[in-house]
């Protein structure tokens, strides 16, 4: 299936590779805003895709295991021009689809900036997560007036279809990503949240020690969102990644 992609940046002269941010469960490009903007004014090229269900990009309304958002991932990047290996930013949902591109299509990536990877998913965060969507709680924001006035990552949860989600929170609960992060070739950098309930630190801690070819950032006092809850930190950890010289394939 073919994404929706939202590009900024001029057109790519220097040696820079581009960068994709892809977002996780129920967000969207714009929940990227403020990472495109200091990587655009640095030069690089930026692609922005919407999974299926998310932001501009229609739900088909079929099964989606993470098999299928990979090649969703990978046939729409491949139809773009963008210069690979590229380097990957994803955040949640989106690091563990970066995760699978860069182990089973390598040549596509130069280093994966994985945040908030959830390698494996609390059954307390699956169990709430399944409450909201199907005990009228979702249903009910959507339709209130309160969803305006809610932060910009909860509306976007909100205009996200609930198939979408449906189809995350029934493949995704038993994942266990551990071996496939260690055999990847391209670095890994891997950030999380001290207090992230969803992407628990003590498993990116536990990768980064079995995982020679990677990093690790711990960003204190935030959650499973450090761009948001640390901006200017996570700027920081981020632009320094991507200057760094990729793998060449």
């Amino acid at each position: 299936m073919q994404l929706q992609v939202q590009k900024f940046g001029v057109e790519n002269s220097s040696n820079k590779p581009d960068v994709i941010l892809i977002h996780g469960t129920g967000g969207n490009a714009g929940l990227w805003t403020e990472q495109v903007k200091p990587l655009v004014d640095m030069g690089f090229r930026c692609y922005v895709p919407e999974l299926r269900g998310h932001g501009s990009t229609s739900e088909p309304g079929e099964e989606a295991d993470l098999a299928v958002h990979v090649s969703d991932m990978v046939e729409t990047l491949q139809n773009e021009d963008i210069r690979f290996p590229a380097i990957f930013i994803g955040h949640s949902l989106g690091a563990i689809i970066s995760i699978q591109i860069a182990g089973k299509f390598p040549e596509l990536i130069g280093q994966c900036l994985a945040v908030s990877l959830p390698i494996k998913v609390p059954k307390l965060t699956a169990s709430a997560f399944k409450w909201f969507l199907n005990h009228g709680v979702y249903h009910t924001l959507q339709k209130s007036k309160i969803k305006g006035r809610l932060p910009i990552r909860e509306q976007a949860l909100l205009e996200t279809e609930h198939h979408s989600l449906s189809q995350i929170l029934k493949h995704f609960g038993p994942l266990d990503l551990t071996e496939e992060v260690k055999n990847i070739p391209a670095p890994v950098h891997l950030a999380y949240g001290r207090f992230d309930v969803v992407a628990p630190c003590v498993y990116g801690q536990r990768l980064h020690k079995a995982t020679p070819n990677s990093t690790l950032q711990i960003f204190e006092w935030s959650g499973h969102n450090p761009m948001d809850d640390r901006p200017d930190q996570f700027k920081t950890w981020m632009l320094d990644k991507v200057t760094r010289h990729p793998r060449k394939v």
